[in-house]
């Protein structure tokens, strides 16, 4: 039976979305606001369930 261990998944570069203007953003940090419209970013690079 497999156990229940939590995710292993560790992305190496994180991708981010604005949820303004739709622009998307590569880096390793959350990056704050969009560098376009400085509306907020999403971390779009693990999915949501």
């Amino acid at each position: 039976m497999p156990s229940k261990d939590i995710d292993p998944y560790d992305a190496s570069e994180a991708l981010f979305e604005c949820v303004g203007c739709g622009t998307r953003l590569r880096g390793a940090s959350h990056p704050g606001t969009c560098p376009e419209c400085e509306s907020a970013v999403r971390n779009i690079a693990v999915s949501r369930e």
